[in-house]
Protein backbone atom coordinates (compact mmCIF):
# COMPACT_ATOMS: atom_id res chain seq x y z
CA UNK A 1 0.00 0.00 0.00
CA UNK A 2 1.23 3.53 -0.70
CA UNK A 3 2.59 5.24 2.33
CA UNK A 4 0.83 8.34 3.61
CA UNK A 5 3.23 11.28 3.58
CA UNK A 6 4.24 12.28 7.03
CA UNK A 7 3.06 15.67 8.31
CA UNK A 8 5.88 18.16 8.58
CA UNK A 9 5.36 21.28 10.71
CA UNK A 10 5.78 24.45 8.69
CA UNK A 11 8.02 27.32 9.83
CA UNK A 12 6.23 30.33 11.35
CA UNK A 13 7.20 32.50 8.38
CA UNK A 14 5.50 30.13 5.95
CA UNK A 15 2.34 30.05 8.05
CA UNK A 16 2.18 33.82 8.20
CA UNK A 17 2.65 34.03 4.41
CA UNK A 18 -0.14 31.52 3.83
CA UNK A 19 -2.46 33.47 6.09
CA UNK A 20 -1.72 36.71 4.19
CA UNK A 21 -2.41 34.96 0.87
CA UNK A 22 -5.72 33.56 2.12
CA UNK A 23 -6.79 36.96 3.43
CA UNK A 24 -5.97 38.59 0.13
CA UNK A 25 -7.93 35.99 -1.84
CA UNK A 26 -10.93 36.38 0.49
CA UNK A 27 -10.85 40.16 0.19
CA UNK A 28 -10.61 39.99 -3.60
CA UNK A 29 -13.53 37.59 -3.72
CA UNK A 30 -15.68 39.83 -1.55
CA UNK A 31 -14.91 42.86 -3.73
CA UNK A 32 -15.70 40.94 -6.90
CA UNK A 33 -18.93 39.60 -5.42
CA UNK A 34 -19.99 43.05 -4.20
CA UNK A 35 -19.24 44.64 -7.57
CA UNK A 36 -21.23 41.97 -9.39
CA UNK A 37 -24.14 42.29 -6.99
CA UNK A 38 -24.19 46.03 -7.35
CA UNK A 39 -24.14 45.81 -11.12
CA UNK A 40 -27.19 43.55 -11.12
CA UNK A 41 -29.25 45.13 -8.36
CA UNK A 42 -32.36 46.48 -10.14
CA UNK A 43 -33.51 49.00 -7.54
CA UNK A 44 -30.34 51.04 -7.11
CA UNK A 45 -30.90 54.75 -7.71
CA UNK A 46 -29.91 55.93 -11.19
CA UNK A 47 -26.93 58.30 -11.43
CA UNK A 48 -27.95 61.95 -11.42
CA UNK A 49 -27.67 63.95 -14.60
CA UNK A 50 -25.74 66.58 -12.69
CA UNK A 51 -22.91 64.18 -11.87
CA UNK A 52 -19.37 65.40 -12.68
CA UNK A 53 -18.53 65.38 -16.40
CA UNK A 54 -17.43 62.05 -17.81
CA UNK A 55 -15.39 63.84 -20.44
CA UNK A 56 -14.27 67.39 -20.96
CA UNK A 57 -15.94 68.44 -24.21
CA UNK A 58 -13.43 69.84 -26.64
CA UNK A 59 -14.73 73.11 -27.97
CA UNK A 60 -17.60 73.21 -25.47
CA UNK A 61 -17.24 75.93 -22.92
CA UNK A 62 -16.30 74.97 -19.40
CA UNK A 63 -18.77 75.92 -16.67
CA UNK A 64 -18.56 79.57 -15.70
CA UNK A 65 -16.43 80.76 -18.63
CA UNK A 66 -19.09 82.61 -20.60
CA UNK A 67 -20.11 86.24 -20.22
CA UNK A 68 -23.54 87.18 -21.58
CA UNK A 69 -23.65 89.82 -24.27
CA UNK A 70 -23.29 93.27 -22.75
CA UNK A 71 -22.69 92.05 -19.20
CA UNK A 72 -19.60 92.74 -17.16
CA UNK A 73 -17.33 89.80 -16.33
CA UNK A 74 -18.35 88.08 -13.14
CA UNK A 75 -16.93 85.44 -10.89
CA UNK A 76 -18.26 82.00 -11.75
CA UNK A 77 -20.85 80.60 -9.41
CA UNK A 78 -20.33 77.12 -7.97
CA UNK A 79 -21.15 74.46 -10.55
CA UNK A 80 -23.65 72.89 -8.15
CA UNK A 81 -25.87 75.99 -8.24
CA UNK A 82 -28.82 75.39 -10.60
CA UNK A 83 -28.99 77.60 -13.67
CA UNK A 84 -32.33 79.49 -13.77
CA UNK A 85 -34.65 79.41 -16.77
CA UNK A 86 -36.19 82.43 -18.44
CA UNK A 87 -39.50 82.15 -20.28
CA UNK A 88 -39.30 83.55 -23.81
CA UNK A 89 -41.77 83.79 -26.69
CA UNK A 90 -41.15 82.15 -30.07
CA UNK A 91 -43.03 83.84 -32.89
CA UNK A 92 -44.65 81.44 -35.32
CA UNK A 93 -45.86 81.84 -38.86
CA UNK A 94 -49.45 81.96 -40.11
CA UNK A 95 -49.94 78.27 -39.33
CA UNK A 96 -47.94 78.17 -36.09
CA UNK A 97 -49.01 79.86 -32.85
CA UNK A 98 -46.56 81.75 -30.68
CA UNK A 99 -44.92 79.29 -28.31
CA UNK A 100 -43.47 79.63 -24.85
CA UNK A 101 -39.92 78.34 -24.53
CA UNK A 102 -37.52 78.04 -21.62
CA UNK A 103 -34.07 79.54 -22.03
CA UNK A 104 -31.10 78.45 -19.91
CA UNK A 105 -27.74 80.26 -20.13
CA UNK A 106 -24.55 79.00 -18.44
CA UNK A 107 -23.21 80.92 -15.46
CA UNK A 108 -21.25 84.03 -16.34
CA UNK A 109 -17.48 83.90 -16.41
CA UNK A 110 -14.57 86.11 -17.26
CA UNK A 111 -14.19 85.18 -20.93
CA UNK A 112 -16.91 86.40 -23.34
CA UNK A 113 -17.54 83.86 -26.09
CA UNK A 114 -20.35 82.99 -28.45
CA UNK A 115 -22.42 80.23 -26.89
CA UNK A 116 -23.11 76.85 -28.45
CA UNK A 117 -26.77 75.94 -28.03
CA UNK A 118 -28.88 72.80 -27.62
CA UNK A 119 -32.50 73.02 -28.78
CA UNK A 120 -34.24 70.30 -26.77
CA UNK A 121 -37.62 68.89 -27.87
CA UNK A 122 -39.83 67.22 -25.24
CA UNK A 123 -41.67 63.93 -25.60
CA UNK A 124 -45.37 63.17 -26.00
CA UNK A 125 -46.00 63.78 -22.29
CA UNK A 126 -45.25 67.49 -22.69
CA UNK A 127 -42.64 69.74 -21.15
CA UNK A 128 -44.40 71.01 -18.02
CA UNK A 129 -44.75 69.28 -14.70
CA UNK A 130 -48.20 67.70 -14.27
CA UNK A 131 -48.45 69.49 -10.92
CA UNK A 132 -48.82 72.82 -12.75
CA UNK A 133 -49.39 72.04 -16.44
CA UNK A 134 -50.49 75.56 -17.41
CA UNK A 135 -47.74 77.34 -15.50
CA UNK A 136 -50.36 79.16 -13.43
CA UNK A 137 -48.05 79.66 -10.48
CA UNK A 138 -45.11 80.91 -12.51
CA UNK A 139 -45.08 84.17 -10.59
CA UNK A 140 -44.25 82.27 -7.41
CA UNK A 141 -40.90 81.22 -8.90
CA UNK A 142 -39.69 84.75 -9.56
CA UNK A 143 -37.07 84.97 -12.28
CA UNK A 144 -36.55 81.18 -12.43
CA UNK A 145 -39.18 79.30 -14.42
CA UNK A 146 -37.37 75.95 -14.43
CA UNK A 147 -39.51 74.66 -11.55
CA UNK A 148 -42.41 74.47 -14.00
CA UNK A 149 -40.67 71.77 -16.03
CA UNK A 150 -40.62 68.02 -15.59
CA UNK A 151 -37.62 66.67 -13.69
CA UNK A 152 -36.02 65.03 -16.74
CA UNK A 153 -35.84 68.32 -18.62
CA UNK A 154 -34.62 70.33 -15.64
CA UNK A 155 -31.83 67.83 -15.06
CA UNK A 156 -30.76 67.75 -18.70
CA UNK A 157 -30.70 71.56 -18.80
CA UNK A 158 -28.35 71.61 -15.81
CA UNK A 159 -26.19 68.82 -17.29
CA UNK A 160 -25.82 70.70 -20.57
CA UNK A 161 -25.25 74.15 -19.11
CA UNK A 162 -22.55 72.68 -16.88
CA UNK A 163 -20.78 71.79 -20.13
CA UNK A 164 -21.07 75.32 -21.46
CA UNK A 165 -24.17 74.99 -23.65
CA UNK A 166 -27.11 77.33 -23.60
CA UNK A 167 -30.38 75.36 -23.79
CA UNK A 168 -33.69 76.30 -25.41
CA UNK A 169 -36.74 74.14 -24.68
CA UNK A 170 -39.85 75.04 -26.68
CA UNK A 171 -43.24 73.93 -25.36
CA UNK A 172 -45.18 72.56 -28.35
CA UNK A 173 -48.33 71.54 -26.46
CA UNK A 174 -49.52 74.22 -24.03
CA UNK A 175 -50.23 76.86 -26.71
CA UNK A 176 -52.35 74.26 -28.52
CA UNK A 177 -54.42 73.43 -25.44
CA UNK A 178 -52.76 70.09 -24.65
CA UNK A 179 -50.47 70.73 -21.66
CA UNK A 180 -50.94 67.16 -20.43
CA UNK A 181 -49.48 65.78 -23.67
CA UNK A 182 -50.69 63.54 -26.46
CA UNK A 183 -49.37 60.10 -25.48
CA UNK A 184 -52.86 58.61 -25.20
CA UNK A 185 -54.03 59.93 -28.58
CA UNK A 186 -53.90 57.58 -31.58
CA UNK A 187 -50.80 58.41 -33.59
CA UNK A 188 -52.60 58.64 -36.93
CA UNK A 189 -55.25 60.98 -35.49
CA UNK A 190 -53.02 63.45 -33.68
CA UNK A 191 -53.44 67.11 -34.56
CA UNK A 192 -49.86 67.72 -33.43
CA UNK A 193 -47.75 65.63 -35.79
CA UNK A 194 -44.19 65.57 -37.12
CA UNK A 195 -44.85 68.50 -39.46
CA UNK A 196 -46.20 70.58 -36.58
CA UNK A 197 -43.24 69.85 -34.38
CA UNK A 198 -40.77 70.46 -37.21
CA UNK A 199 -42.32 73.93 -37.63
CA UNK A 200 -41.82 74.51 -33.90
CA UNK A 201 -38.17 73.45 -34.13
CA UNK A 202 -37.62 75.83 -37.04
CA UNK A 203 -39.24 78.66 -35.04
CA UNK A 204 -36.80 77.93 -32.21
CA UNK A 205 -33.87 78.05 -34.64
CA UNK A 206 -35.05 81.38 -36.06
CA UNK A 207 -35.30 82.80 -32.54
CA UNK A 208 -31.74 81.72 -31.84
CA UNK A 209 -30.60 83.39 -35.04
CA UNK A 210 -31.71 86.74 -33.64
CA UNK A 211 -30.02 86.35 -30.26
CA UNK A 212 -26.70 88.11 -29.55
CA UNK A 213 -24.02 85.97 -27.98
CA UNK A 214 -25.16 82.75 -29.70
CA UNK A 215 -22.90 80.84 -32.08
CA UNK A 216 -25.19 79.98 -35.03
CA UNK A 217 -22.66 77.49 -36.36
CA UNK A 218 -22.87 75.33 -33.22
CA UNK A 219 -26.52 74.44 -32.77
CA UNK A 220 -27.43 70.94 -31.60
CA UNK A 221 -30.98 69.61 -32.03
CA UNK A 222 -31.90 67.02 -29.39
CA UNK A 223 -35.17 65.26 -28.64
CA UNK A 224 -36.81 62.45 -26.69
CA UNK A 225 -39.41 60.02 -28.09
CA UNK A 226 -42.02 62.17 -29.87
CA UNK A 227 -39.53 65.02 -29.78
CA UNK A 228 -36.90 62.71 -31.26
CA UNK A 229 -39.29 62.00 -34.14
CA UNK A 230 -39.42 65.77 -34.62
CA UNK A 231 -35.61 65.74 -34.75
CA UNK A 232 -35.73 63.15 -37.54
CA UNK A 233 -38.28 65.26 -39.42
CA UNK A 234 -36.34 68.50 -38.95
CA UNK A 235 -33.04 67.17 -40.30
CA UNK A 236 -34.67 65.34 -43.22
CA UNK A 237 -32.71 66.57 -46.26
CA UNK A 238 -35.57 65.71 -48.63
CA UNK A 239 -37.56 68.64 -47.16
CA UNK A 240 -36.73 72.24 -48.11
CA UNK A 241 -34.86 74.34 -45.56
CA UNK A 242 -36.38 77.80 -44.97
CA UNK A 243 -34.20 80.73 -45.99
CA UNK A 244 -32.72 82.67 -43.10
CA UNK A 245 -33.01 79.77 -40.65
CA UNK A 246 -29.76 78.71 -38.93
CA UNK A 247 -28.60 75.21 -39.78
CA UNK A 248 -28.36 72.36 -37.26
CA UNK A 249 -24.75 71.34 -36.78
CA UNK A 250 -25.54 67.91 -35.27
CA UNK A 251 -28.58 66.03 -33.99
CA UNK A 252 -29.36 63.64 -31.13
CA UNK A 253 -32.47 61.43 -30.95
CA UNK A 254 -33.40 59.42 -27.86
CA UNK A 255 -35.69 56.47 -28.69
CA UNK A 256 -37.70 57.96 -31.58
CA UNK A 257 -40.38 56.15 -33.49
CA UNK A 258 -38.58 55.42 -36.77
CA UNK A 259 -41.50 53.85 -38.64
CA UNK A 260 -42.50 56.89 -40.70
CA UNK A 261 -38.93 57.74 -41.68
CA UNK A 262 -38.33 54.13 -42.73
CA UNK A 263 -41.41 54.23 -44.97
CA UNK A 264 -40.21 57.47 -46.56
CA UNK A 265 -38.11 56.18 -49.44
CA UNK A 266 -36.25 59.45 -50.00
CA UNK A 267 -35.35 60.13 -46.37
CA UNK A 268 -31.83 61.54 -46.03
CA UNK A 269 -29.84 63.31 -43.35
CA UNK A 270 -28.67 66.90 -43.67
CA UNK A 271 -26.58 66.72 -40.47
CA UNK A 272 -24.70 64.10 -38.39
CA UNK A 273 -27.05 62.01 -36.23
CA UNK A 274 -26.62 60.15 -32.94
CA UNK A 275 -29.62 57.90 -32.25
CA UNK A 276 -29.83 56.05 -28.91
CA UNK A 277 -32.51 53.50 -28.11
CA UNK A 278 -33.13 50.52 -25.84
CA UNK A 279 -32.89 47.01 -27.22
CA UNK A 280 -36.02 46.01 -25.26
CA UNK A 281 -38.07 49.07 -26.26
CA UNK A 282 -41.59 47.82 -27.06
CA UNK A 283 -43.04 51.30 -27.67
CA UNK A 284 -40.62 52.47 -30.38
CA UNK A 285 -38.75 49.31 -31.43
CA UNK A 286 -35.03 49.53 -32.08
CA UNK A 287 -35.30 47.27 -35.14
CA UNK A 288 -37.02 50.03 -37.12
CA UNK A 289 -34.26 52.50 -36.28
CA UNK A 290 -31.67 49.95 -37.39
CA UNK A 291 -33.60 49.65 -40.67
CA UNK A 292 -33.58 53.44 -40.98
CA UNK A 293 -29.83 53.59 -40.48
CA UNK A 294 -29.29 50.93 -43.16
CA UNK A 295 -31.59 52.74 -45.59
CA UNK A 296 -29.91 56.11 -45.04
CA UNK A 297 -26.42 54.69 -45.45
CA UNK A 298 -27.50 52.94 -48.65
CA UNK A 299 -28.63 56.31 -50.06
CA UNK A 300 -25.84 58.33 -48.42
CA UNK A 301 -22.74 56.16 -47.99
CA UNK A 302 -20.87 59.07 -46.38
CA UNK A 303 -23.63 60.04 -43.97
CA UNK A 304 -22.64 60.15 -40.31
CA UNK A 305 -25.43 58.16 -38.67
CA UNK A 306 -24.41 56.63 -35.36
CA UNK A 307 -26.83 54.16 -33.79
CA UNK A 308 -26.40 53.00 -30.19
CA UNK A 309 -28.68 50.20 -28.97
CA UNK A 310 -28.54 49.42 -25.24
CA UNK A 311 -29.40 45.75 -24.60
CA UNK A 312 -32.26 45.15 -22.16
CA UNK A 313 -33.15 48.85 -21.86
CA UNK A 314 -36.72 50.05 -22.33
CA UNK A 315 -38.38 53.28 -23.46
CA UNK A 316 -37.25 56.20 -21.31
CA UNK A 317 -34.13 54.35 -20.14
CA UNK A 318 -32.27 57.63 -19.49
CA UNK A 319 -34.80 58.67 -16.84
CA UNK A 320 -34.96 57.78 -13.16
CA UNK A 321 -38.52 56.46 -12.86
CA UNK A 322 -39.15 52.88 -11.79
CA UNK A 323 -39.75 50.39 -14.59
CA UNK A 324 -43.50 50.10 -15.09
CA UNK A 325 -46.08 49.07 -17.68
CA UNK A 326 -48.38 51.61 -19.34
CA UNK A 327 -51.75 50.40 -20.59
CA UNK A 328 -52.96 53.66 -22.13
CA UNK A 329 -50.99 53.77 -25.39
CA UNK A 330 -53.32 53.32 -28.39
CA UNK A 331 -52.34 50.95 -31.17
CA UNK A 332 -53.29 51.81 -34.74
CA UNK A 333 -54.45 49.13 -37.12
CA UNK A 334 -54.42 49.05 -40.90
CA UNK A 335 -55.93 52.12 -42.52
CA UNK A 336 -55.66 54.11 -39.31
CA UNK A 337 -58.31 52.03 -37.55
CA UNK A 338 -57.63 52.31 -33.83
CA UNK A 339 -57.35 49.08 -31.90
CA UNK A 340 -57.54 48.83 -28.14
CA UNK A 341 -54.66 50.22 -26.09
CA UNK A 342 -51.53 48.12 -25.88
CA UNK A 343 -49.15 47.62 -22.97
CA UNK A 344 -45.67 49.16 -23.20
CA UNK A 345 -42.84 49.11 -20.67
CA UNK A 346 -41.29 52.41 -19.61
CA UNK A 347 -38.64 53.32 -17.08
CA UNK A 348 -35.06 54.10 -16.26
CA UNK A 349 -32.04 51.83 -16.54
CA UNK A 350 -29.05 52.98 -14.48
CA UNK A 351 -26.44 51.21 -16.60
CA UNK A 352 -27.88 52.31 -19.96
CA UNK A 353 -28.39 55.83 -18.60
CA UNK A 354 -24.75 56.20 -17.62
CA UNK A 355 -23.60 54.75 -20.95
CA UNK A 356 -25.90 57.08 -22.90
CA UNK A 357 -24.63 60.13 -21.04
CA UNK A 358 -21.07 59.08 -21.84
CA UNK A 359 -22.01 58.71 -25.51
CA UNK A 360 -23.73 62.09 -25.52
CA UNK A 361 -20.78 63.75 -23.85
CA UNK A 362 -18.41 62.23 -26.41
CA UNK A 363 -20.69 63.20 -29.32
CA UNK A 364 -20.88 66.81 -28.19
CA UNK A 365 -17.14 66.93 -27.59
CA UNK A 366 -16.11 65.54 -30.95
CA UNK A 367 -15.08 68.20 -33.47
CA UNK A 368 -16.10 65.85 -36.28
CA UNK A 369 -18.88 63.47 -35.13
Amino acid sequence: MPRTPAFRPQPDSAIRAARRTAAAVLAFGLVAWWGGAAAHTPDLPAPALVQPPLLSPAGALAPGTVTRQGAAPATAAPSSAPVPAQRVLLRGDAATPALTAYWFVPREGATPRALPVVVALHGCGGLLSPHDPMGTVAADYGADASALLQQRYREYAQWLTARGYAVLMPDSFSARGKPHGICTEPIDNRGIDDRTRRADALAALRWLGSQPGVDPARIVLLGWSNGAQAVLATVDASRPWPAGTPQVERAVAFYPGCKRAVRQHDYRLRTPMLLMIGGADDWTPATRCAMLQSAVLARQPNARFRLEIFPGAHHGFDGTSELHVRHDVPAAGNGGVVRKARAVTVGGDAVARAAALAQLDSWLASPDP
